[in-house]
């Protein structure tokens, strides 16, 4: 608690000095924001790439199975889905348990 109680307090003067001086105030301000952009973009980008390889996942994983209901084997599907014959196993695996 004492570690924090120092923290605390040097952070506290820390932004005293940085309030004091008007150009430092307004570069920390610019960072913080530019900090804040990059986070909110970084966040933004990540949850689209999960919605793309979700939806790809279940592209992926009908054609495996629609083309696995028309009886080819699993070197046919995975020739014609561009995947390994042990992602088709796995796909077809899911999908009969």
């Amino acid at each position: 608690m004492a570690q924090t109680s120092e923290y605390l307090e040097e952070a506290y003067e820390a932004l005293q000095k940085l309030s004091a001086d008007d150009l430092k105030r307004l570069e920390y301000e610019a960072r913080d924001k530019a900090l804040k952009d990059y986070n909110t973009e970084m966040s933004c980008a990540r949850k689209s790439g999960i919605k793309t390889g979700i939806k790809t996942g279940i592209r992926l994983a009908s054609n495996v199975c629609r083309l696995h209901s028309q009886h080819l084997s699993n070197e046919a599907i995975a020739s014609e889905c561009n995947i390994s014959v042990e992602e088709v196993q796995e796909i077809v695996a899911l999908f009969h348990q």
